[in-house]
């Protein structure tokens, strides 16, 4: 009688396995309990779905951040207060906000996402 795991071959998963009660799958391979630890499985890659939610949840947490930048700005034209800095740097954080709405429409998204830098983290011009 062997014990040990029954490790799938692209190790995305095993189970216990006792010879005398079970058996080995097509896609399975047994590892004896005596042959070391318990063997490690790895952990498979997210799927679009996933990529997907993962970018929009940013892509939300970025725009929450830009409207909260884009508030005190957009107060100070609306009331006629605003300085010429103040005019252009809404400007920049409109700008970014147009370009964090449209990471859905790049070529590589959802595995490759080139995200705008916002107007805090871009250089000076």
């Amino acid at each position: 009688m062997s014990i040990g795991w029954a490790v799938k071959n692209d190790l995305s998963g095993k189970r216990s396995f006792d010879s005398e009660h079970s058996e080995l799958l097509g896609n399975e391979h047994f590892v004896d309990i005596n042959d070391g630890p318990e063997p490690e499985i790895a952990p498979l890659p997210p799927s679009n779905e996933e990529l997907t939610a993962r970018a929009k949840e940013q892509r939300d947490k970025l725009l929450t951040i830009a409207a909260n930048r884009m508030g005190p700005l957009q107060d100070a034209v609306d009331i006629a207060r605003a300085t010429d800095d103040e005019v252009a740097r809404l400007a920049l954080w409109k700008d970014y906000r147009i370009h964090l709405n449209r990471i859905e429409q790049q070529e590589g998204f959802p595995l490759d996402i080139d995200w705008p830098l916002s107007p805090d983290e871009a250089p000076a011009q």
